[in-house]
């Protein structure tokens, strides 16, 4: 059974936040299984933190974050993909001001990605009909044959 709304808010509330930004960058699928001490997220909370809109550096975010500049690199990688950032002149800059915003461009990413799939399945049906009709004829010939 689910919990109620307010409970869960609640709970929430009580809840470590860094603890939560790891999780909600899992749901979003952004940490790759090989970071197992959640390194993304940390990068993405000093991005939030400190850019305050402005560009970063990898060297700068490996200084504030403590976090060697290749790691940095290779998750900078994974939040441009997300479109959660973009580069500028060589410097990081965060496309998102919030968590909201985070999971609101997640959201328009699923969106597109299910009406290419809802599209990529009509066709695959249309296919797969078309294939049926012209096996189905293929055995209606061979029984006609002698």
């Amino acid at each position: 059974m689910q919990k109620p709304k307010t409970e869960m808010a609640l709970a929430r509330k009580e809840a470590n936040p860094e603890a939560e930004l790891v999780e909600l960058c899992r749901k979003m699928r952004l940490m790759s299984e090989r970071d197992t001490d959640a390194t993304l997220p940390h990068v993405l909370r000093v991005m939030m933190v400190h850019s305050h809109g402005q560009p970063v550096g990898g060297s700068e975010l490996s200084e504030l974050s403590g976090i060697n500049r290749i790691t940095i690199i290779h998750h900078m990688k994974r939040l441009e993909g997300a479109g959660f950032i973009r580069r500028e002149e060589g410097k990081y800059v965060l496309r998102v001001r919030s968590a909201d915003d985070m999971v609101l461009e997640f959201r328009k990413e699923m969106e597109r990605n299910f009406a290419e799939m809802d599209e990529m399945a009509r066709e695959f049906d249309e296919q797969f009909a078309q294939m049926e009709r012209e096996f189905d004829e293929q055995i209606k010939r061979r029984r006609r044959l002698p």
